[in-house]
């Protein structure tokens, strides 16, 4: 097809962006402004290199066969995973839409990272003309970083929530005070991520039992006033995604993988709410909550505005194959597990199965929270990279569990503080497969189901003897045989962890013990509960 320039878009360290800052509020705000990226800011843009155009950003999922530019002088390929592809019929009018976006955004969205590749485009050749159109973009990141912040300078103080410069006054900031332009524009659009992500979810929120409400605040997850909480950050990645997009032969494949796998994440999300919503009574009870009960800190926690019920969970970032959320430091793995499973059980356009791999990083609610987002991250990495070591194509879960302050990278965490002189305290990360595998998570929730039957004095003591020597393992195993315990140390199948409580120079009851604490207990049959 002759007459066809193309423009891709790309939007650079959005996990960074999003949680720069230590506040839920401007971390939904910065997810907001990074999806009016490729919405409102693409629209103006638009309208201003096309002034008689009505721009629509979604019918292109509605004809995913039709070639581009037949019928307009500009067409959008597809939007999805941080990418925008558009098509223009003049390459002039694609190098004006670029220096419209671009100035666009430097006013709307502050700090947002981008980065652009434009040249003719031959969608009869699709997937060699896209591969180089990536490459041109990968050139075109390292050569050129672009200044999106106003620069510090002597006269203007630091703003404590991103270290620029202060340059904006906002009555919304608690408390009201000088900010960057770039912590304006996140506080700014908070409201507006509230308002989007309800509307998205009023079908599921608007239940008999409810109505329901997402919080914007950490506090507002699932904790009791007065009391210690965790949270926990759970960041999911699609598996293998980047391959099956490289493997799109035609316009009509990207435009259908990509819809088709944001659609099979919104949907898995969109359940995993609709069990919440379900089961929220007996979910608030393990949390502690109890609407019966004469005192107020205990009743169902509501938002004050709208006297709705809050969730103890709420999304970040969702869209695509990726997906952010935070929730109640004791949900985190129950949830996560139960989102990837939903997914699971979907198939692409491309009709292979689609998983995922997740992080789950449970930090108290005070911990700074960007770090427990990287940490997060770093988690799910580390399950790609066990999934990827053992030859697997399903679905792989990594987590860690803070009950102080965290120093260091992932990799650094573990080697201080979970190395012992028999080996390793963990045996993450784990499978979402059957049980009948000694790496299954569903194994592992079974076997803390069991462990949970010894007294509470034995399982503190378990855990001293994990650090110990060999001959304090088989000493506290004798013991355990003496009082008739013994069975309730779970086996793994096809090990002998029981024998000495390490198989491999790693140890799964380290494991067990915080998946038990950290794990809603009406999973467990009721004879498993203590």
């Amino acid at each position: 097809m002759k007459n066809c320039h193309a423009v891709l878009l790309d939007t650079v360290s959005i996990q960074e962006y999003i949680f720069q800052s230590n506040k839920l509020k401007e971390n939904l705000g910065a997810s907001h402004l990074v999806e009016e990226v490729y919405r409102s800011c693409l629209v103006e843009a638009l309208k201003e290199v096309f002034p008689d155009s009505s721009p629509d950003l979604e019918s292109w999922k509605g004809r995913p066969a039709e070639p581009p530019l037949s019928k307009a002088l500009f067409d959008i390929g597809y939007i999805g995973g941080g990418n925008a592809l558009l098509f223009f019929r003049e390459q002039s009018k694609a190098d004006e839409f670029v220096n419209r976006w671009t100035m666009r955004l430097l006013v709307e969205t502050p700090g947002i990272v981008t980065a652009v590749a434009s040249a003719p485009f031959d969608p009869d050749d699709f997937k060699s003309e896209r591969k180089n159109l990536f490459r041109s973009l990968r050139n075109n990141k390292s050569r050129y970083s672009p200044q999106t912040v106003i620069p510090r300078h002597g006269i203007t103080g630091p703003c404590t929530r991103t270290g620029l410069s202060l340059d904006k006054w906002n009555e919304k900031a608690n408390p009201a005070a000088y900010v960057s332009s770039v912590a304006n524009a996140k506080i700014e659009a908070s409201k507006k991520a509230q308002s989007a992500i309800h509307e998205d979810f009023n079908a599921v929120l608007a239940d008999e039992q409810g109505p329901f409400v997402f919080p914007d605040q950490l506090e507002e997850l699932g904790r009791l006033k007065g009391e210690e909480s965790h949270i926990a950050v759970v960041h999911i990645d699609g598996n293998d995604m980047g391959e099956r997009f490289k493997a799109a032969k035609t316009l009509k494949d990207a435009r259908e993988l990509s819809v088709s796998v944001d659609e099979a994440t919104r949907k898995s999300f969109r359940e995993l709410v609709a069990h919440i919503v379900g089961n929220y009574r007996i979910i608030m009870e393990f949390l502690g909550f109890d609407q019966a009960s004469k005192d107020k800190k205990r009743r169902y926690p509501v938002d004050e505005e709208t006297q709705r019920k809050f969730l103890p969970i709420r999304p970040i970032i969702l869209g695509g194959d990726d997906i952010t959320f935070v929730c109640d430091g004791r949900l985190g793995l129950y949830f996560a597990k139960y989102f990837m499973e939903r997914f699971g059980t979907r198939r692409a356009s491309d009709n292979r199965p689609l998983s995922c791999c997740a992080g789950v990083a449970i930090t108290k609610t005070s911990y700074p929270f960007y770090r427990g987002c990287r940490l997060a991250e770093e988690l799910c990495k580390s399950a790609k990279d066990a999934r990827r070591e053992n030859g697997d194509k399903g679905p792989y879960l990594d987590f860690h569990i803070s009950t102080g302050g965290l120093s260091g990278g992932l990799d650094t965490i573990r080697k201080n503080n979970y190395a012992v002189s028999r080996g390793s305290l963990l045996f993450r990360p784990y499978k979402l497969t059957s049980a009948n595998d000694p790496r299954s998570f569903d194994l592992c929730v079974a076997n803390a189901g069991t462990l949970r039957k010894l007294p509470n004095n034995k399982i503190h003591e378990l855990r001293r003897v994990l650090t110990l020597s060999r001959q304090e393992a088989l000493r506290f195993i004798d013991e355990l045989t003496y009082r008739d315990e013994r069975e309730k140390l779970a086996e793994l199948p096809g090990m002998d962890c029981a024998g000495d409580l390490f198989c491999d120079n790693k140890t799964p009851y380290f494991d067990m013990i915080e998946v038990m604490e950290y794990y809603p207990d009406f999973v467990w049959p009721t004879e498993e509960r203590q």
